[in-house]
């Protein structure tokens, strides 16, 4: 039985041995239509350009959502456009086209754009904290100056009715001061911590092919072709001479 079996699997060999330049078309052929298949495939422009703009610390809704942003600043693009919003802190913008020079011209107009949309409201956010902040200082400036005068009163009388009304006004006062200076302090380094947008990459690169890998697929199918293909062909010669016995 294990002679059978080592007889049928020597005779296979040698069958695929003669007829072993078949290895060589049907791959080769396979390979062919497989680099042509992939090289036909429509594309949506022989270009893609590629943006991602850091939006820094604003995150307002409307500068932030991917459809509103493609209306309103993505309306001159010629070709298919994708923007997309991976984290909070990132947009990323990709575009088509077939000629160079066009489609940087349009990936930078939207660039530009965006950015400058995301920079005004960063302006907004820096003018509105820095205003917080300056009203907190002034603020500072007269809880010390009503500080002294208390002290200056306290110092000065000896009117138990006047020190306990000015007491309670000093202690007041003073917690004030206290907290305003907190509060002006963590606004200023809120405004040093607030991140400018900026962009964070822009390029245009020619549209990927894929011939290489579909004629590498198609080989690789021709392979397996010409082993079922012989596999087939060498058990339908058998079947024949069985027969003719």
């Amino acid at each position: 039985m294990a002679e059978n079996k080592t007889y049928r699997l020597y005779d296979s060999l040698e069958f695929f041995w003669k007829k072993k330049v078949w290895f060589i078309i049907i791959p080769v052929i396979l390979a062919l239509l497989g680099y042509l298949g992939a090289m036909v495939i429509p594309k949506d422009g022989d270009y893609v350009g590629k943006s991602t703009i850091f939006t820094g610390s604003v995150k307002l809704e409307a500068l932030t959502n991917p459809e509103h942003i493609k209306t309103k600043y993505g309306q001159h693009f010629t070709g298919t456009t994708e923007v997309f919003v991976p984290t909070r802190s990132y947009i990323k913008v990709e575009t088509r086209g077939n000629n160079k020079d066009e489609l940087t011209k349009e990936l930078t107009q939207f660039n530009d754009q965006l950015l400058d949309g995301l920079i005004v409201q960063h302006d907004k956010v820096i003018k509105a904290t820095e205003t917080y902040a300056n009203t907190q200082a002034a603020q500072v400036e007269t809880l010390q100056t009503a500080i002294e005068s208390y002290k200056g009163i306290l110092s000065e009388t000896e009117n138990l009715t006047v020190v306990n009304n000015f007491a309670a006004l000093l202690s007041t006062a003073e917690m004030d001061l206290k907290n305003a200076l907190a509060t002006e302090q963590r606004v200023r380094n809120d405004i040093i911590t607030y991140e400018q947008p900026a962009l964070a990459n822009t390029y245009v690169v020619e549209t990927k092919t894929y011939g290489l890998e579909g004629a590498i697929a198609g080989f690789i199918l021709g392979i397996l072709a010409a082993i079922l293909t012989l596999s087939l062909w060498k058990y339908i010669l058998e079947a024949r001479g069985s027969k003719r016995v």
